[in-house]
């Protein structure tokens, strides 16, 4: 027969460990998942998660004398089982040779047209959170279940499973006793938003962060006593994700406004010279550049200027940088595109030289991953067109046909194929090679109608240079 002492039910016997041990050694195995987590071992850390929430289930029921719940579990099978994970929890000691550490990405917004990398894989995922050790167990036991299942979400997230995130996240949420700890169930609401996001569900991710930045904005215009920094750091991160889902729906105002608010809190709280400040500069630069104005062209390159010497700066000063090459290569093509709208060829030769310097450099490093020659394919197609620009037909030529030959790695029909074959006819019509010229629109007008369908005015302008061609033939 049980009885409630002070730490619930218990047997006289000691054979049941009480509600207390329970929640003590659930805690511990989140703890020691959350090692893995950390590390990147994601099957260990769910192992440890998981039996987190199902010690943790065994607790509440004990607690609440829901035993008939539990009845395949006689007293003697509960210690044995509690004896058993916590022997497993020891036996799992996280191992230097299992991890696989990776620096988060940066927060960089990506070019419309960008394939280098997918836009909606490479925010920057939140890291687990360890049990509420300042509170005692049975009084952090919700908390602690909000934790584990926030954690789990997280490895969800992580291993592009969004929609399963979500749920975990909606039932952390759930868990979690209102306003019991806001800081908390904001966090767990901005990774929801990330993982709807992720999910292209960007009309409730944008609810979610609107309903998140509100309460951060209250909390700093009360003053309540969490710290300033942090407060100002997680806002910006969600100004920043909602600036980018309206940067995608192409509202570029609104994402410009935003952005600008995202440079101006990190300028606060980091300074000038921090790498995430040097991201919100590029994002703002390249909100501004897709506007289409050309009041916005010199503030971009100054805003971009300055974020490339920063990723610069800390990529040379350790190797473990969050800056990667790719943030590199990003940055100079976005200035370069800049360049060439200004008119400005020196420039914008020099910045493409150099990523195409860096872009080669990383697919020699990589030759079995052929993903890394997007941008080889892409810098070479700008050089084409910044040699077109300047009239010089011969290198612009020799230069669409090397883009062309690398894109043909991805196959001979995609759809990105489609805007080189249609530079390379209206460059043998400039030079006078009707024959060529006619040749590639015919190419671009089935590729176009094969991916674009019908309609549109890509596909108008193909029709109206095809009738040319064919009148001056």
């Amino acid at each position: 027969m049980c009885w409630k002492g002070d730490s619930g039910p218990t047997n006289p016997s000691g054979f049941l460990p009480s509600k207390k041990e329970f929640y003590r050694l659930a805690r511990e195995l989140n703890d020691f998942g959350l090692e893995y987590h950390i590390a990147g071992v994601y099957d260990k850390a769910l192992l440890g998660y998981q039996e987190a929430v199902r010690i943790r289930m065994i607790a509440l029921k004990i607690e609440s004398y829901e035993l008939a719940d539990i009845s395949d579990l006689s007293n003697d099978s509960i210690k044995e089982r509690y004896e058993t994970v916590r022997a497993q929890r020891e036996g799992l000691a996280l191992n230097i040779t299992d991890q696989q550490t990776q620096m988060p990405p940066l927060d960089l917004y990506h070019r419309s047209e960008s394939r280098s990398t997918c836009d909606h894989c490479n925010v920057k995922i939140e890291q687990p959170i360890h049990s509420a050790t300042w509170m005692d167990e049975e009084g952090s036991k919700y908390i602690d279940s909000a934790i584990t299942l926030y954690n789990i979400g997280l490895i969800h997230q992580k291993s592009n499973r969004p929609i399963k995130a979500t749920r975990l996240f909606s039932m952390a949420l759930r868990v979690l006793p209102q306003a019991s700890h806001p800081p908390l169930g904001a966090l767990i609401l901005y990774s929801s938003a990330q993982a709807l996001y992720q999910a292209g569900d960007l009309k409730h991710a944008a609810h979610d962060l609107s309903q998140l930045i509100y309460t951060y904005s209250a909390t700093v215009a009360s003053g309540t006593s969490y710290p300033g920094d942090i407060v100002g750091l997680n806002l910006a991160s969600a100004i920043a994700l909602l600036g980018r889902i309206h940067f995608e729906s192409k509202d570029f105002d609104r994402a410009a406004e935003l952005c600008q608010e995202v440079l101006h809190l990190r300028c606060s709280v980091l300074g000038k010279c921090h790498i995430d400040t040097a991201a919100a500069s590029y994002n703002l630069a390249l909100v501004l550049a897709e506007t289409g104005r050309m009041e916005f062209i010199q503030e971009s390159i100054s805003l971009a200027k300055k974020s490339l010497d920063i990723f610069i700066s800390h990529r040379h000063a350790s190797q473990s940088s969050a800056v990667q090459a790719s943030c590199i290569i990003q940055v100079l093509l976005t200035l370069g595109g800049l360049y060439l709208r200004d008119e400005s060829f020196a420039n914008a030769t020099y910045c493409i030289n150099k990523a195409l310097q860096l872009a080669r450099k990383v697919a020699s490093e990589h030759p079995s991953d052929p993903t890394k020659l997007v941008d080889i394919a892409d810098l070479l197609f700008m050089l084409a067109q910044i040699f077109h620009r300047q009239g010089h037909s011969h290198a612009a030529l020799e230069l669409y046909h090397e883009s062309l030959q690398v894109e043909r790695v991805f196959g001979e029909e995609h759809k990105e194929m489609a805007s080189v074959l249609f530079s390379l006819g209206q460059i043998y019509h400039e030079v006078g090679d009707l024959g060529r010229a006619f040749e590639y629109q015919e190419h671009v007008l089935q590729l176009s109608r094969r991916h674009l369908g019908e309609q549109g005015e890509f596909l108008a302008s193909v029709l109206t240079i095809i009738g040319n061609i064919q009148n001056e033939r």
